[in-house]
């Protein structure tokens, strides 16, 4: 229930995302989401009675993860500044297990099974539909936004593959803590120190969205993702994405007042059953 929950959240940061980025840059808006959410972790392992623990073994994957993560941010920022947020709540999170499906096959030399190939053949068809494959050329992706969400979805299945191969030694609370400081610090020089306290002019609207993006959807909904792919791996845990898809086009629709193309409903549901076909037993 907690996962599910947790991409409910997900589902709803996108278009919290796109109101966000009407205030600011993608660069600045990521480096008080990660302070939010290392603040906000910080503040459960307090509760929790969990001690930092310095990850010494899983450095380097913590700084793998960290310099996706910055990426990621960025393209999820940046796509919803250009694009539709509902379309990027499908996009993602519909592509991003498939691509991690296939980075694990690759990469551990994993058995792939026939429903899986299925899974996976049904999901580039399902991806192909979403960008609207027919009217596709460079410049429509780059207008489109459609580019962000697909260079985000590919980056954050390789988050998914470091946190695996990190949190096997690190407590998943303290790789969460250490996660966020890294990408901070990867990210504070891409925005000059004047323009850091530029936020805090910004009104209630910017905020209530903010917290949604950071506290919400990064410090609680990320470390929920992060324990689950401890759990089941992370294969499985990436399919929990399909629930991401329902929650940003309803809420996005609601708010924001995107208009849903059949393109986007048929390529989702084809996603969606693509990996439920790879995750069936």
């Amino acid at each position: 229930m907690a996962m599910v929950a947790a991409m409910l959240i997900w589902g709803i940061s996108w278009p919290s995302a796109k109101i966000t980025g009407r205030y600011a840059d993608p660069e600045l808006i990521m480096i008080w989401r990660f302070i939010f959410a290392a603040a906000t972790m910080t503040s459960i392992m307090f509760f929790m009675g969990i001690k930092s623990q310095f990850p010494k073994k899983s450095l380097s994957y913590v700084i793998i993860a960290a310099i996706l993560l910055v990426g990621y941010n960025y393209n999820y920022f940046k796509g919803t500044q250009i694009g539709m947020a509902s379309l990027g709540g499908i996009i993602v999170p519909t592509m991003s297990p498939l691509v991690t499906y296939i980075f694990v096959f690759k990469i551990f030399g994993k058995t792939i099974h026939r429903k899986e190939v299925a899974g996976i053949i049904l999901g580039m068809i399902g991806g192909l539909i979403l960008l609207r494959f027919w009217e596709v050329n460079i410049q429509s992706l780059l207008d489109s936004g459609n580019i962000f969400f697909i260079m985000a979805a590919v980056i954050w299945a390789g988050v998914t593959i470091a946190t695996q191969k990190a949190t096997t030694e690190l407590q998943v609370l303290n790789f969460s803590l250490w996660l966020y400081l890294f990408a901070l610090i990867f990210s504070i020089p891409l925005v000059p120190l004047k323009s850091l306290l530029t936020v805090f002019q910004f009104d209630w609207i910017y905020w209530i969205n903010f917290l949604i993006i950071s506290v919400g959807s990064l410090g609680f909904g990320t470390t929920i993702f992060f324990l689950t792919t401890m759990k089941l791996g992370s294969e499985k845990a990436s399919s929990f994405m399909y629930v991401v898809p329902t929650s940003a086009m309803g809420i996005s629709a609601i708010v924001l007042g995107e208009r849903i193309q059949w393109s986007t409903l048929i390529g989702g549901i084809l996603a969606v059953t693509a990996v439920y076909l790879i995750n069936r037993e």
